[in-house]
């Protein structure tokens, strides 16, 4: 019997321990030290010892398959040497009436129908998303979210206003990574979007203590 990642779950190795992001039921967690040690055997393809597939179809990160595919940590994304969000630009109000619609949609998606749905909604945008890029059209979206955020503090509020933003830059056919990282000790979670090298939602360092675990 093989095995595979179970739909909707996404991990990053953070230094020596393994965490799972699990998009269906909105939660993150971390393997026991023996769970850890079963997963790297499974990423490498090496032989199991007994107990491995019971620890890890326990923990709710693979389900069995009859055909393999290939067990992998979330990739790295590249190092954030820049950021739009440290640009000064004035918004425009079409780009301020975006932003404030793009947030009201985001909080509603989040907060009434959970993440793996969010992540689908916007995965499905992403796909449809069309459009002459113009770099303008991005330093006057991150203008307009940082009004608001003198508004609404943006503290505890990443992924509703990265989810937010992504939305709002598939309406001007902007290509980016929507990412989320989490990091340990002490754990947190944290959700940005980014272009390249260049932040769009956060000052340029605040994403580099997390590792990347989902990216869209």
């Amino acid at each position: 019997m093989a095995y595979i990642l179970r739909s909707g779950v996404s991990y990053a190795w953070v230094g020596s321990v393994p965490v799972i992001l699990d998009l269906d039921h909105n939660r993150y967690f971390k393997l026991s030290p023996r769970g850890s040690a079963a997963l790297l055997r499974l990423e490498q393809g090496q032989m199991a010892i007994p107990g491995d597939a019971e620890i890890l179809l326990e923990s709710g990160l693979v389900c069995e398959r009859e055909c393999a595919s290939t067990i992998a940590p979330t990739e790295n994304m590249p190092v954030i040497t820049a950021s739009y969000f440290d640009e000064q630009r004035r918004p425009s109000l079409r780009h301020v009436m975006v932003a404030v619609v793009d947030q009201l949609w985001s909080f509603a998606v989040i907060r009434r129908a959970g993440l793996a749905v969010a992540v689908a909604k916007l995965q499905r945008r992403i796909q449809r998303s069309r459009g002459q890029e113009c770099p303008g059209n991005i330093s006057s979206l991150v203008g307009a979210y940082r009004l608001i955020d003198l508004l609404l503090s943006a503290e505890n509020r990443c992924l509703v206003r990265s989810f937010a933003l992504a939305r709002s830059l598939t309406r001007y056919g902007v290509p980016f990574s929507l990412v989320i990282g989490v990091r340990t000790g002490p754990f947190g979670a944290h959700c940005w979007v980014q272009k390249g090298e260049s932040s769009v939602s956060d000052h340029r360092d605040k994403a580099r203590e997390y590792v990347p675990v989902l990216i869209l």
